[in-house]
């Protein structure tokens, strides 16, 4: 059996974008190790279909990012027999890796502006020459008892990529009738007192860690949210995820799973840079979806 490391770096939500890469190789027969931030390396560990996470942050790979040759770092990296890098070999740590590393490299670099097909079929691209079976939806191990309960997440790593709050509380009162929940990530904390104002304190999940989220997840019912790692996470898990997208591309980042719906609308600046999102005061993105889309989504799920 081969050993395989696939070394991802980026956020919450690329490390479960990349779950199928790790999905199709295994179903091939092969070990595979993922490496990434540190700070989801247990998540990863308990919750996805990898033999092991390592902490690329860490200094024990320090090495590759200032060229220097260490023999720690080259012994444990020849413990495997492919690497598969999401970086440009050009770079300084790909310089590095080619090198130090005597097995076979496959460089695939993601750069976002670039992009023209969904991330998750972009990754899969180099693994397509060693897997004949190939997943193309996340699978985390988490289960999920689907109470009655409707989960509504405001925000997300970037406040650009948000629906109102106000537009999610609208949303709150046409399902009245309906038991909800609204987290609050770290992100999100400053706008407590707002919620508590509008709906209590019990209707409230601050949340401060991804297992706090999981132990929200396995209880949910419908989930409903921004472009954000958490709704990954939650359309991971076979929850019913309502995804609301402005002005990303669903088409590249959206969720993807059996049980997921998407909000988008095509307004002609969308999808646009960070840049342009950053400045954009209009928001024509979001102004364009409607309440009662939402709530038909929900009652039709």
């Amino acid at each position: 059996m081969r050993n395989v490391l696939i070394i991802r770096e980026g956020s919450f939500g690329d490390l479960i974008l990349t779950l199928p890469v790790v999905q199709s190789l295994k179903k091939n027969n092969f070990c595979v190790y993922l490496a990434g931030k540190g700070i989801y390396k247990n998540f990863f560990e308990i919750y996805s279909d990898i033999n092991g996470f390592y902490s690329f942050d860490n200094t024990f790979f320090l090495p590759l990012f200032s060229g220097e040759r260490n023999q720690l770092l080259s012994e444990f990296l020849n413990n495997f027999d492919l690497i598969i890098f999401y970086e440009d070999e050009k770079t300084l740590q790909g310089k590095t890796l080619r090198k130090i590393f005597k097995g076979e490299i496959l460089f695939h670099p993601v750069k976002n502006e670039h992009l023209k097909m969904h991330i998750i079929d972009y990754l899969l691209l180099p693994v397509r020459k060693f897997s004949r079976e190939i997943e193309k939806y996340p699978f985390l191990k988490i289960e999920n008892k689907e109470e009655n309960i409707i989960v509504i997440h405001p925000g997300s790593g970037c406040s650009h990529k948000n629906y109102k709050k106000e537009n999610f509380f609208e949303i709150i009162k046409k399902i009245k009738d309906k038991e909800f929940k609204v987290i609050l990530g770290p992100a999100e904390f400053d706008q407590f007192q707002w919620w508590n104002n509008k709906i209590g304190q019990e209707r409230i999940l601050k949340t401060s860690s991804l297992q706090d989220i999981v132990d929200i997840t396995k209880t949910t019912k419908i989930y409903i949210g921004n472009d954000s790692g958490i709704t990954h996470l939650f359309a991971a898990s076979g929850v019913k995820t309502i995804a609301i997208f402005g002005p990303t591309s669903p088409f590249i980042w959206g969720p993807r799973g059996k049980n997921i719906k998407i909000i988008f609308r095509e307004v002609g600046c969308n999808p646009c840079s960070k840049e342009k999102m950053k400045n954009c005061k209009a928001k024509l993105c979001f102004e364009q979806i409607e309440i009662k889309d939402i709530i038909n989504f929900i009652e039709n799920f």
